[in-house]
C-alpha cells in the first residue's frame, strides 16, 4: 500500500490536500494535527494501537508545520525515504551540520515550489539566449500582516532567493531599499525592494510591492517585456500570451517524488546559502 503522511494542516498543507485528492498517487492519506493523527479518506481518528503499525506502512512524509518544529519533525520522520519539507527549512544553522550527516538515500526535498514551476527551465534557457537589461521578481500580498517588522521576509524571501541562486549559481552584491511601511495595531506590513547588480544587467525582487496578488518575473531585454506568470504558468510577450503550460509545480513536485528525480537545488550547500542569504537581509531590514 503506498500511504503518505502530512504533518501539520496550514493553508499549504491543504493546498497540497486538495491537489491529491483529485489525485491517484497514494491509496492513503493520514493527517497530523497537533495530537492528533487522521485517515483523510475514512475521516476517523487514528487511535494510540493503531498509529504505531500505521507508521510503519507510510512510505513519504511531508512536513508543513512552522518551521520551528521542522528538525523536529525530519528526526522523527528521517527514517522513512521519501521526504518533503517545507521552506524555510532551518531556523538555526548548527541544523544543517546534522541534515549533512544524517542524510544517505533518502529523496529528500526542500519545496522551492516556484523551482518546479513549469516554466522555470523556459526562464532559464530565456535569460541564457537572450540579452537583457533587468530582471524583475514580484511577489505581493498586502492582505496579510505580521508581528515582528522583518517576519514577512522570512516567509516570502526564500522564493526569489531559491530562483537568483538556481539561475546565477550566486547573490552578487544587493541593496535594500525600504518603499513602505504600513502598521496595523501591532501588525506591520512592509514592502520592500532589494536589488543585486551584476555587469550587465541587474536583478529586482519586489516584496509587496502592489495592491493585488502577483507571482511573476519579468524580463526586460531587447523585444520588450516577457512577463512569466507563476501563478496561471502562462507566459507573455508584450503582453500577449504566448504558451500555456499544461502542467503545474505540484504535477512537477509530485512526479519528482515519485521517480525520484534529483535536482541541482536539492542539497545542503543550496538551502545552507538560501538561510546565510536571507539572514544578512534581515539585518538590513533591521538597521
Amino acid at each position: 500500500m503506498n500511504s503518505h503522511l502530512i504533518i501539520g494542516f496550514g493553508k499549504w498543507a491543504k493546498k497540497n490536500l486538495d491537489y491529491l485528492v483529485n489525485k491517484d498517487y497514494f491509496d492513503q492519506i493520514y493527517i497530523k494535527n497537533r495530537s492528533i493523527y487522521k485517515n483523510y479518506n475514512s475521516n476517523k481518528i487514528i487511535k494510540k494501537k493503531e498509529l504505531e503499525i500505521i507508521l510503519k506502512k507510510i512510505k513519504s512524509v511531508h512536513i508543513c508545520t512552522p518551521i520551528k518544529n521542522h528538525f523536529y519533525y525530519l528526526k522523527k520522520f528521517f527514517f522513512l525515504k521519501k521526504i518533503i519539507i517545507e521552506k524555510p527549512i532551518f531556523n538555526q544553522i548548527e541544523q544543517f551540520k546534522i541534515l549533512s550527516k544524517k542524510r544517505k538515500d533518502q529523496y529528500f526535498v526542500v519545496n522551492y515550489i516556484d523551482l518546479f514551476n513549469p516554466l522555470i527551465n523556459k526562464i532559464k534557457k530565456h535569460i541564457k539566449d537572450k540579452k537583457f537589461k533587468k530582471i524583475i521578481l514580484n511577489y505581493s500580498s498586502q492582505t496579510k500582516f505580521f508581528k515582528p517588522s522583518y517576519d514577512f521576509a522570512n516567509e516570502w524571501l526564500d522564493h526569489p532567493l531559491s530562483f537568483v541562486l538556481y539561475i546565477f549559481n550566486k547573490f552578487p552584491k544587493s541593496k535594500v531599499v525600504l518603499d513602505n511601511v504600513i502598521k496595523k495595531k501591532k501588525l506591520i506590513n512592509r514592502s520592500i525592494q532589494i536589488n543585486y547588480f551584476l555587469k550587465k544587467y541587474e536583478i529586482i525582487i519586489k516584496l509587496n510591492c502592489s495592491k493585488t496578488i502577483q507571482r511573476n518575473i519579468q524580463i526586460i531585454d531587447e523585444d520588450g517585456i516577457h512577463l512569466f506568470d507563476l501563478k496561471k504558468n502562462i507566459i507573455y510577450k508584450n503582453k500577449k500570451n504566448i504558451f500555456k503550460s499544461k502542467t503545474t509545480s505540484f504535477d512537477n513536485l509530485y512526479n519528482s517524488l515519485f521517480n525520484k528525480r534529483y535536482y541541482s537545488f536539492q542539497n545542503t550547500s543550496f538551502h545552507k546559502k538560501i538561510f546565510l542569504e536571507k539572514r544578512k537581509l534581515q539585518k538590513k531590514l533591521l538597521n
